[in-house]
């Protein structure tokens, strides 16, 4: 009987934790909490690293696979992105950065994300999941091997 307890208190804080809002970070000033002026973005299957040339210092990013979105202010945008690597520790893929031009409507939230069969990067509307910008990558690197270049 105990340990059904546990189980059930242990999914239920899991179900809690995957039902919660996600935490929202400010980058370049942009206001939280007034979407009138701002548009949110999230991580797909790409980490977003710049907004419009500036890095994105790491200690401002949590882990990756926390629940958190982006508040950016509206308008145009060029996205600075990096794949997320996979595949084999001993034959992992390469890096690609991408810097995505996007304009972004307030009030709206998108998500960043990529298309590896075609090495494309893109920035959706998460409400009818309709792309409004694509982009190549503008450096490929050696996996493991450092950053973007991001200015």
């Amino acid at each position: 009987m105990r340990s059904y307890c546990k189980v059930f208190v242990l999914l239920s804080l899991a179900l809690l934790a995957a039902c919660s809002r996600p935490r929202q970070i400010a980058i370049n000033g942009a206001p939280l909490h007034d979407p009138s002026k701002t548009a949110i973005l999230q991580e797909g299957s790409l980490f977003f690293r710049s907004l419009d040339g500036k890095h994105i210092d790491l200690a401002d990013t949590p882990n990756p696979y926390d629940n958190v979105v982006y508040v950016v202010t509206a308008g145009k945008h060029v996205i600075g992105a990096m794949n997320i690597q996979g595949g084999h520790i001993v034959m992992p893929e390469d890096l690609k950065c991408y810097k995505i031009e996007a304009e972004l409507q307030p009030g709206v939230e998108y998500m960043i994300a990529e298309d590896k069969d075609n090495q494309l990067a893109y920035v959706k509307r998460k409400d009818n999941d309709q792309r409004i910008a694509t982009a190549r990558p503008f450096q490929t690197q050696a996996a493991y091997s450092g950053g973007c270049n991001w200015k």
